[in-house]
């Protein structure tokens, strides 16, 4: 399943809500035209060295929840890296930390953060840009070591930055 299929498939399914709307955008050579998700498994490319994944209509609905919930995973791990440094004053971010995108308190955050990432996916890290990263770590339900290193789950990071809302990884 490619990432349009993903993203629309949650969409339609109504698993993507608000807060998950908000990060992710299609550009406009993505934007379908009526495609809808596949009822039959699909592989997805992997990268060099690894097996390919494969993909049950199951999996799809949490494929398009972790696609969505990446870059604030990614963004999290860059910067505790140093890699990413935002600029001041972004209502996201505080004391190296990306803020919780939702719930009580979050008020516009989420929005502010896909402005931010909109504009910043095509950051390089470790060879690739981030919006590469978020395809690789939702096809493979982990956080990229490159990236993140070894010492930070998804799943941990995801219940920090988003309690309380639905945890699609495993990893």
């Amino acid at each position: 399943m490619d990432r349009v299929q993903a993203v629309v498939f949650a969409y339609q399914s109504g698993l993507v809500g608000p807060r998950r709307r908000a990060r992710i955008r299609l550009t406009r050579a993505e934007r379908p035209g009526g495609c809808t998700g596949s009822a039959k498994p699909q592989t997805t490319a992997a990268p060099t060295g690894s097996a390919p994944t494969t993909l049950s209509p199951t999996d799809s609905h949490a494929l398009g929840l972790r696609y969505g919930d990446a870059p604030a995973l990614l963004v999290q791990c860059g910067l505790s890296s140093g890699a990413i440094k935002p600029q001041t004053g972004q209502p996201w971010y505080s004391d190296g930390k990306v803020l919780s995108l939702s719930g009580n308190g979050a008020g516009s955050r989420g929005a502010e953060f896909s402005t931010w990432w909109d504009a910043h996916s095509s950051t390089v890290i470790a060879g690739q840009s981030l919006s590469y990263w978020q395809q690789w770590a939702a096809d493979h339900d982990a956080l990229p070591t490159q990236v993140c290193g070894t010492s930070v789950s998804a799943s941990g990071l995801q219940a920090r930055i988003d309690p309380g809302q639905p945890n699609p990884w495993t990893g």
